[in-house]
C-alpha cells in the first residue's frame, strides 16, 4: 500500500512498478507514456509539478540489468521528456536520479529544479528528503493536483506525437 500524491491510499500485491505497469492500479492523472518496455508517469508519491519517473516494464533492481538497447531507448524516452518540458516552459533545469534499491522496481526519476527548493537548501541534491517532505507537507492540495493533471494531459499529448 501506498499513499499517492492526491493524497489517497493505493492498493496492489508485490513490486508496486510491476502492479504499475501491469495496470493494477491507476493515478489520478493516467499514465503519460508507455510502450513495450517503459513507463513515464507522474512520481506516484510526490506532489512536485512535473516530477516525472520512467520506469522498465519488466523487473530489475538495476541500470546495469537493462541490456544496452534497453537502456538507449530509456534514455531517449529521459531526453524526450526533459526537452518536452521546457518547450512548454515547465521547468529549465532538472536533476536525473537513478533510484536502485535492493528489492525494489529500478526507476529513473526527472527532478525539475524550482526556486522554492534552492529557499530550502542550496543542495538540493544533498537535501532531497527535505525537498521531498516539504513538497508532501506543502503541496497536498487541489491547486497542485490541477496543476500536476494540466501538466500530465499536456505531456501525454507531447510524448505521443
Amino acid at each position: 500500500m501506498m499513499i499517492n500524491y492526491c493524497n489517497e491510499e493505493v492498493r496492489f500485491d508485490g513490486c508496486p512498478g510491476c502492479a504499475y505497469a501491469k495496470h493494477e492500479f491507476e493515478l489520478p492523472c493516467g499514465m503519460i507514456f508507455e510502450n513495450n518496455n517503459f513507463t513515464l508517469s507522474q512520481d506516484w508519491e510526490l506532489p512536485i509539478v512535473g516530477f516525472l519517473v520512467v520506469a522498465p516494464k519488466r523487473h530489475i533492481e538495476k541500470l546495469a540489468e537493462l541490456s544496452k538497447q534497453e537502456r538507449d531507448e530509456m534514455f531517449d524516452i529521459v531526453n524526450k521528456t526533459i526537452i518536452k518540458l521546457r518547450e512548454n516552459n515547465i521547468c529549465d533545469r532538472f536533476d536525473i536520479i537513478f533510484e536502485e534499491k535492493e528489492n525494489r522496481h529500478f526507476h529513473v526519476w526527472i527532478m525539475p529544479r524550482y526556486n522554492w527548493m534552492k529557499e530550502i537548501n542550496e543542495d538540493i541534491i544533498d537535501n532531497i528528503g527535505k525537498i521531498f517532505e516539504y513538497a508532501k507537507t506543502n503541496f497536498r492540495n487541489k491547486e497542485t493536483y490541477d496543476k500536476i493533471a494540466d501538466i500530465s494531459s499536456l505531456m501525454r499529448e507531447e510524448m505521443n506525437k
